[in-house]
């Protein structure tokens, strides 16, 4: 049995909310432990590869929760080239949004 586009959209929105779920009491818990140290706790705490990298995971299934709760707004208001044109738009902006918190990170606890 063929499944439809909805139904694997469906799927993959409840995997990515259960995985930001998840990390949030530990994204919480790492980010209000580095503010205590101020601005400079908080970037120590990026500059840190497990910090960073739990960050950007964090992070990451943020953007990907966003954009599919958008893309679901868009197939529900627009339809024709609107409709492509709006998913085309969500997805480039939350591939920009991503990819400079990802530079930002990568930047920060890698290459110093």
């Amino acid at each position: 049995m063929a499944h439809g586009k909805g139904t694997a959209h469906h799927k993959l929105h409840g995997f990515v909310g259960w995985g930001l779920i998840i990390g949030l009491i530990p994204a919480i818990w790492s980010a209000v432990s580095a503010i205590g140290g101020g601005s400079a706790g908080f970037a120590a705490w990026l500059s840190n590869p497990v910090g960073g990298l739990g960050f950007l995971a964090f992070f990451t299934a943020a953007i990907w929760y966003c954009k599919l709760e958008m893309d679901e707004v868009i197939m529900d208001y627009f339809s024709g080239g609107l409709r492509s044109f709006g998913l085309l738009k969500n997805k480039v902006v939350a591939f920009i949004l991503w990819a400079a918190v990802v530079y930002a990170v990568v930047k920060l606890a890698f290459l110093g």
